[in-house]
Formats: C-alpha cells, structure tokens, sequence
C-alpha cells in the first residue's frame, strides 16, 4: 500500500478566469478613485471653511479646528463609503475597526497622544496663532518662539533665529506653557544700575511716566522696578514691561539714558 504524498495549497493562486481577474481590477480602480476624490474634496473643502471662517472674523484656533473636524470627517466618509462598496455590509467594517484598534493600542500610542493633546489645545485656546509662548516640557523640553501653526499632532513655533520647531502636542498638554503676550504684547526687561546716592523711589516715580509716554510700551500692565542688588557705591534694579514688540529694547535703552546721565542700563534676556 502506497501513500500519496499530501498536496499542498499554492500560497497564491490567479482567478479561475479573465472575467474574474477583470472585476477585481475595476473593483480596484474604483477604491482608488474614491480616495483619489476623498483626498481633494477633504483638501479643498477643509481650506475653504477655513478661509471663510477666518474671513468672519472668527478665531483662527477655532476656524483650524473646524476646518480639521470636516477634514477628517470627509475622510470616514470615504472610507466608509468604500467599506460598504457592493453592499459589503458590517463584515469589512469590523474588521476594519478591529485593525485600526489593535494597532492604535500597540504602535501608536504616541500619535494619539498628540492628536487628543491637539484637538485639546485648539478647542481650550491657551494659545493662538501669532502669540509667542514657552514651553517646558518632559525630558528636560524647553523651547520659545511665536506660534505658527497648530496642527493635529504638532505646534509649529518660529524662535528669534527665524528657525522652525515641531514641539509635539503631547509635550505641551503635559507641560508647563508660559503665554508671552497673553496681554496683546510682549514682555520686556532691563536692568538699571544708579550711584547709591540716588533716591529709588524717586526714580521709580519718573521712569514709570516716561515709559508709559513711549509708543512702543503698553500702558498695562504697569511697568514695575524691582529692586535686585545693593552695593557700597551703587544699586541696581530690573525694570519689568510690556512692549508691542519684542525688539523694543533698544528704545526704552535710550530714553532712560537720556532721562537719567548717570545711569547704567542693561539689556536682559527675558526669563
């Protein structure tokens, strides 16, 4: 008695027909144009909101977080759509969701992170594009520059060297965010170094009217001096206020040098 050997299955194998190998093949180009047209109606439709809302003098936070919202509603529409192409019913859908959530919980942990951290930041506003913020984040992040933009998972920051930073979303909902213009301007120090002889309070009395006499400091809040350092021939005090520019420095310099001959003034880097 002689046993056969077992046949084995090819791992793939070409439809039994032309007829068969053509319907997949439309079937194919018909996903591919529903993507191909999810895409630019998602793209066109997303910006146009946005130009309209923004045209309506609403927030540009508010304007980016609808405009993502159709974005990506656009986008379950067309997946959808091709889920349920030829009446294929809820079968492909949960396998659908049955793959998306597996692999969410096990490789992208951190994308979705930073996605809630975005829809957060744009529906909460601690910022808006245009303000210059801090951020000191986990792992010892810690980066300054004027806001961008404000994608789903990253804050666009531009710094002083007109360089671009990506600071993930997830960083700056779990960090600590400075807003240095929350007031509608920028904050602003100097320190100011006068013999000991002269009266503190009687400087602070005139550089608070000559600052506020200055086009390019704001009025509020008040600018304060406070006192840092006492010597045997001098002291010195750090003169805090808001500007509407962040090179305001340089003004405020000069006048406070010729309001006052015998001052020294010093440029700070703010903190």
């Amino acid at each position: 008695m002689s046993l056969a050997p077992p046949s084995s299955a090819p791992a793939f194998s070409l439809p039994a027909s032309p007829h068969a190998l053509l319907v997949i093949l439309q079937l194919a180009g018909q996903i591919a144009v529903i993507l191909v047209v999810t895409f630019l109606v998602a793209r066109v439709v997303s910006g146009r909101l946005r130009t309209l809302l923004e045209a309506a003098q609403m927030g540009s936070s508010a304007a980016l977080l609808l405009s993502r919202a159709l974005w990506v509603g656009v986008w379950a529409t067309g997946v959808l759509f091709v889920l349920y192409k030829d009446r294929a019913g809820f079968t492909p859908l949960s396998a659908f969701i049955g793959v998306v959530g597996l692999a969410a919980s096990l490789s992208l942990q951190t994308v979705l992170q930073n996605l809630v951290a975005g829809i957060y930041l744009l529906a909460e506003r601690p910022f808006a594009i245009g303000d210059t913020i801090n951020v000191v984040g986990p792992s010892g992040l810690n980066h300054e520059g004027t806001v961008q933009d404000i994608q789903m998972r990253t804050t666009h920051l531009r710094s002083r060297d007109d360089e671009v930073i990506l600071v993930p979303n997830a960083a700056i909902f779990s960090g600590v965010i400075t807003n240095r213009t929350a007031v509608g301007g920028y904050i602003r120090q100097v320190a100011v170094t006068f013999p000991r002889q002269t009266d503190p309070v009687d400087v602070r009395g005139r550089l608070v009217p000559l600052l506020e006499d200055l086009p390019s400091v704001l009025s509020r809040p008040i600018p304060q001096l406070r006192m840092q350092t006492v010597g045997k021939e001098d002291w010195t005090a750090c003169l805090h206020f808001w500007a509407c520019a962040p090179d305001s420095d340089s003004e405020v310099t000069w006048a406070i040098a010729r309001a006052f001959p015998d001052v020294t003034v010093n440029q700070l880097e703010t903190a």
